[in-house]
C-alpha cells in the first residue's frame, strides 16, 4: 500500500500534468484503479486484522506522536468508502475536480484509522474543508450557497470536537481512543460538559437534530455526485464519531470491567439514555419532513436525518445498556453500512431523472419506468433497502436495531416502550414516502414533455448496479456479514462474551416474528400514504418555529458576519486616534532627549 501511494503522487504531481489534453480522463481512471488497489490491500489484511489491530506509530509527531490502527471497527468503513468511491467515479459526468476527490478519500481514511484524538480531529478538519472545495468547484450560485452553510456547520462542529478532546485531555492526560470509565466515574459534572462537546460536535456532520437544518439546504443546492457522496460516507464519520466516543472512550477497560461494573458504566448509561432520544427524535423529525417534500434531493436529504437517528439510536443503546450493549453497536454498524448502499442508490436515481427530465420536483413526473426500466428497477432495489424488504439488506440492520431497542425497555426502563413504538411509526411513514418517491417518479401516465427523452444510460446504471448487488447480497444472507464481521468487532470491545454468545451469534432474521413485524409496518405505511393523498397531508404548510435554523444557524452567522464590522466601526478610529497619540508622545519625548542630550 504504501508503494501504491508513492507511485500515485509521482503520477499526479509529475507524469499526468505532463500529458496534455487526455490529462482528466487520465487522471480520472489513474485515481480508480489507485482507490481499487487500496480497497483490495485492505480486504487481503483481513485476517491479520481479525487476529489483531493494526497499528502504526509515527513518533515526534505535535511532541507526542501520533498513531494509526485498523481495526474491526474501522476495517470495513474503509473498505466500504473505497466502494462508494469507485461508484461514484463510474457514475459522475460532472466535471469533478479530482485532486479534491482524492484529498477527501485520503482525509476520510486518514480520519478513519486515527488512533489518538488529536490525529483524528486533525483528519476530521480536513475532511470538511476539502469536500467543502469539492462542493464549490463549479462556484455555481447555488454550489456556493451550499457550501457557505456547510463549511459553516462544519467549522461549528469542529470547535465544538475540539473543545471536548482539549477538556478530555486535560482531565485524563490522554488523547488516545481508550476507556476512560474509572477518570470518569471520579469527576464531576465536567464529564458530561465533555460528553455534550463531544456528541454534538460529531452529530452536527452525521444531521442529527437540532442541527439537522443544514442537510436539505446543502443537498438541494450541492453537485449530486459530492451529495450522494455525503449521505453515503461524509455523514457515516459524523456517527462514526459518537460510536467511538460512546463505545470507548465512556467504556470500561478489560482488566475494570469485572469489579464494580455499575458504578463504572453510570456514565455510559445515563449518556446512552440521552442519546437514544436523541435519536428516536431525529428519526420523527427526518421522516415527517421528508413526508412534506417534493423535491426528491431535498426528500433524500430529510431521510438521511431520519436514518442517522436509526443508527444514534444504536449508539445510545450501547451506551446505555453498557456491558450488555453489543446488540446496539451492531445494529448500529449494520445500518451505518447498509445505509450507504441504498441511499447513494436512490440519490444516484435522482440525479440520472434530473439529466433527462431537467425536474426535481417529483409531483411533475411520472410513468418514467416505460422510459427507463432498468433505472426503475434499480431505484425499487433501493427502496426495499430502505424500508425494510425481507431480501433486502435494510431488513437485516433494521431487525438488529429493533431488538436493540426492545432490549433497553427489558434490561433497562419501562420509558423506552415509548421509543419502540416511535421506532415502527418512523419505520412506516419510510414505507410511504417511499411509496412517493417511486409512484410519483416512475408509475402512472407519462407527461407528454417526456416522450421524446433519452433513457437509461448504462453508465451510470451500471455503477447503481455495483451497489445493489451489496443491497441484495447482504439481505439474502445477513448472517454471512452479521457473523463473519460484526460479532468479532463486538467481540473486540468490552461487551460481555456471554450476551454475544447467547443473543448475536446464530439470531434469526426471518423468523415469524420479525416477518410478521415486517408486515405490520408495510400495512401501516400504505395506510398512511392512501390517507396523505386523499388527504393532501404531503404539503402541509409547517410553522416558522420548528425551523432549527432559525435558533441556531442564522444567530451564528449574523454573529459572524456582522461582529467584526462592529469591531471596526465601533474601535478602528479609537485605535488609529490611540496610535497617533502614542506615537507624538513617543516622537516628543525622543526629541527632546535628543535636544538634552545634544546640548
Amino acid at each position: 500500500m504504501p508503494a501504491s501511494i508513492v507511485l500515485f503522487i509521482v503520477l499526479e504531481l509529475l507524469i499526468i500534468p505532463s500529458i496534455g489534453d487526455k490529462e482528466r480522463k487520465i487522471r480520472r481512471n489513474v485515481v480508480k484503479v489507485f482507490v481499487l488497489l487500496t480497497t483490495i490491500f485492505m480486504i487481503l489484511i483481513f485476517n491479520e486484522v481479525q487476529r489483531a489491530p493494526v497499528v502504526y506509530e509515527i513518533g515526534n509527531v505535535f511532541g507526542m506522536g501520533a498513531i494509526f490502527r485498523i481495526d474491526m471497527l474501522n476495517y470495513v468503513f474503509i473498505i466500504l468508502t473505497g466502494i462508494v468511491w469507485l461508484a461514484l467515479g463510474i457514475y459522475s459526468l460532472e466535471d469533478i475536480n479530482y485532486v479534491f476527490y482524492t484529498l477527501t478519500y485520503f482525509a476520510i481514511i486518514g480520519t478513519l484509522m486515527a488512533g489518538d484524538l488529536l490525529s483524528f480531529f486533525l483528519f476530521f478538519e480536513a475532511m470538511t474543508f476539502i469536500s467543502y472545495a469539492l462542493m464549490v468547484y463549479h462556484r455555481g450560485e447555488d454550489q456556493l450557497e451550499a457550501g457557505k452553510v456547510y463549511i459553516y456547520m462544519g467549522i461549528i462542529g469542529g470547535l465544538s470536537i475540539l473543545s471536548g478532546i482539549l477538556m478530555l485531555s486535560a482531565y485524563t492526560g490522554s488523547f488516545e481512543w481508550s476507556p476512560l470509565a474509572v477518570q470518569f466515574s471520579e469527576m464531576g459534572p465536567i464529564k458530561y460538559i465533555i460528553a455534550a462537546f463531544l456528541i454534538g460536535g460529531f452529530g452536527i456532520k452525521a444531521g442529527m437534530v437540532p442541527f439537522h437544518f443544514w442537510m436539505p439546504k446543502v443537498y438541494e443546492g450541492g453537485p449530486i455526485s459530492v451529495v450522494a457522496l455525503s449521505s453515503g460516507i461524509l455523514i457515516k464519520i459524523g456517527a462514526y464519531g459518537i460510536l467511538r466516543v460512546v463505545s470507548v472512550v465512556f467504556s470500561v477497560t478489560d482488566s475494570a470491567r469485572l469489579s464494580s461494573v455499575e458504578l463504572l458504566w453510570q456514565v455510559s448509561r445515563n449518556i446512552g439514555a440521552v442519546v437514544i432520544w436523541i435519536g428516536i427524535i431525529t428519526m420523527v423529525v427526518g421522516v415527517f419532513m421528508a413526508l412534506q417534500q417534493g423535491n426528491m434531493k431535498r426528500m433524500l436529504a430529510y431521510h438521511s436525518v431520519s436514518q442517522m437517528g436509526y443508527m444514534i439510536m444504536g449508539i445510545g443503546v450501547a451506551g446505555y445498556l453498557g456491558y450488555e450493549g453489543a446488540m446496539g453497536f451492531a445494529g448500529a454498524v449494520f445500518h451505518m453500512i447498509n445505509h450507504a448502499f441504498f441511499k447513494v442508490i436512490l440519490f444516484m436515481v435522482a440525479g440520472l431523472v434530473f439529466l433527462r427530465t431537467r425536474e426535481w420536483n417529483m409531483y411533475k413526473l411520472g410513468g418514467l419506468w416505460k422510459k427507463m426500466p432498468l433505472t426503475a428497477l434499480l431505484c425499487l432495489i433501493a427502496v426495499f433497502g430502505i424500508t425494510g424488504m425481507p431480501g433486502f439488506n435494510g431488513f437485516a440492520s433494521k431487525s438488529v436495531l429493533h431488538h436493540a431497542i426492545d432490549e433497553a425497555y427489558l434490561y433497562g426502563h419501562e420509558v423506552f416502550r415509548y421509543a419502540e413504538l416511535l421506532f415502527v411509526i418512523v419505520s412506516a411513514g419510510t414505507v410511504c414516502s417511499f411509496l412517493k418517491f417511486f409512484g410519483y417518479i416512475f408509475l402512472g401516465d407519462l407527461a407528454p414533455e417526456y416522450e421524446k427523452i433519452e433513457g437509461d444510460h448504462y453508465r451510470m446504471n451500471g455503477a447503481m448496479g455495483i451497489l445493489a448487488f451489496f443491497v441484495i447480497a447482504i439481505g439474502l444472507n445477513p448472517s454471512f456479514f452479521f457473523e463473519g464481521y460484526l460479532i468479532p468487532a463486538a467481540s473486540s470491545f468490552t461487551y460481555s462474551p456471554e450476551f454475544i454468545q447467547s443473543y448475536l451469534v446464530g439470531l434469526e432474521f426471518f423468523g415469524a416474528d420479525e416477518i410478521v413485524d415486517f408486515l405490520g409496518v408495510y400495512i401501516i405505511g400504505f395506510g398512511m400514504f392512501v390517507v396523505g393523498v386523499k388527504f393532501h397531508l404531503f404539503s402541509l404548510p409547517l410553522p416558522k418555529w420548528i425551523n432549527a435554523e432559525r435558533f441556531i444557524y442564522k444567530p451564528v452567522t449574523v454573529v459572524c458576519e456582522k461582529f467584526p464590522n462592529f469591531c471596526v466601526q465601533q474601535f478602528e478610529k479609537r485605535i488609529i486616534f490611540g496610535d497617533v497619540v502614542i506615537y507624538a508622545v513617543l516622537l516628543t519625548v525622543i526629541l527632546g532627549m535628543l535636544i538634552v542630550f545634544g546640548i
